[in-house]
């Protein structure tokens, strides 16, 4: 059983920023990340979690003019906190919640239900509120598919590079890995394969905790876009830049995929669908990976021209 592809906002870069730091919030988009992740969970004590609703519900409102995307890292369930979480941060201008510690499918359909009942009573767009479900555990890895099929609005999810350095998912399956272990790779391919055989498109890529070191940055970007990341979420302004770079097609990369697209569409007004394009054969297969990147170029705000359309019947 194949799976609709789920349409969604590309991003680039998604910065972290502490929910309980208000001015911290609202200076965070001169940064330049594509969204911001305004956090409840792990960088807000408990003490100070009921003043962060309040403040994160403040920024969420001031923001709300910013072609920025706003999402909110809730609680986990269980935690207690989840409930208060979503019932204060739920406003107009929220785009979306990252679950963290996701176990299962009922933890994400169980969010879905609250969040259209919220949306209902508070006259919000019905299923306006995105679910980016983070699996941090080993149960949470081991039915990643079952937890992106449980909602609709879920439309980004990943983590190609698999679990950090000291992170909750390497301490959940016993791991010792240093920073960019490889061994890692092999639960990121498995939560990619899940991600795509849901019909994810948007993917995460690997992150890194240290602050000052933008070549880790940029090696980890790259190793993650070759992986099929689409995005990464930073912890540090400086990172932004690098993320940016690295998640947009590069100019090379636009000029390949007008060569390509171009020769192919003067080709099938011959009748041609399988042609020398430099030194390789193209069909329609490549033809439609050269359009991904243009289209994606241009919603990075990229001017890459008049993009030729190829006959659908190719499709």
């Amino acid at each position: 059983m194949s799976h609709a592809l789920r349409p969604a906002k590309p991003y680039r870069s998604m910065l972290f920023v502490p929910g309980n730091k208000l001015d911290w919030m609202l200076k965070a988009p001169k940064y330049g990340s594509d969204a911001l992740i305004l956090d409840l969970e792990d960088s807000v004590a408990v003490p100070e979690k009921p003043e962060a609703r309040k403040a994160v519900r403040q920024a969420i409102t001031e923001l709300c003019s910013k072609s920025i995307g706003r999402f909110v890292r809730l609680n986990a369930w269980r935690t207690g906190f989840l409930i208060e979480d979503i019932t204060a941060v739920a406003v107009p201008g929220l785009d979306g919640v990252i679950l963290p510690k996701a176990e299962g499918p009922e933890d994400v359909a169980a969010l879905d239900l609250v969040l259209g009942e919220i949306e209902a009573s508070r006259g919000l767009p019905p299923g306006g509120i995105e679910i980016c479900p983070y699996a941090e555990t080993a149960s949470g890895l081991y039915k990643f598919y079952d937890i992106c099929m449980a909602s609709q609005r879920i439309k980004r999810a990943g983590g190609v590079t698999g679990p950090g350095p000291g992170g909750d998912m390497s301490r959940s399956l016993g791991l010792r890995l240093g920073e960019g272990a490889t061994e890692a790779l092999i639960f990121g391919a498995y939560s990619l394969l899940q991600a795509r055989a849901a019909g994810i498109t948007q993917i995460e890529g690997g992150m890194t905790g240290k602050l000052d070191d933008l070549q880790l940055v940029r090696t980890i970007a790259e190793k993650s876009k070759q992986l099929g990341a689409s995005f990464a979420s930073v912890i540090h302004p400086s990172h932004i830049p690098v993320i940016n770079e690295v998640y947009s097609p590069s100019q090379s990369e636009i000029d390949d995929a007008r060569g390509i697209v171009s020769t192919f569409t003067e080709a099938t007004a011959r009748g041609e669908a399988a042609i020398r394009y430099k030194s390789m054969l193209i069909d329609y297969a490549n033809a439609r990976g050269a359009l991904d990147v243009l289209k994606k170029a241009e919603a990075f705000g990229i001017d890459v021209g008049t993009i030729p359309s190829i006959d659908p019947s190719g499709t």
